[in-house]
């Protein structure tokens, strides 16, 4: 059986998005700046990564 791993920012993104389902980019994007500290383009990179995986 195949597990995915997940970094802890991984973790942590994924944590606010299941908190906060349903959510759009937008909004993502301004609990990630809040409760993470990260930029736009960090968000939209980790859902990338995370899409790939």
């Amino acid at each position: 059986m195949d597990y995915l791993r997940l970094c802890d920012s991984d973790h942590r993104f994924m944590k606010i998005i299941w908190e906060n389902t349903p959510l759009n980019s937008g909004e993502a994007i301004k609990i990630c700046k809040e409760k993470l500290g990260w930029k736009k383009s960090t968000t939209y990179t980790v859902i990338k990564k995370l899409c790939e995986k």
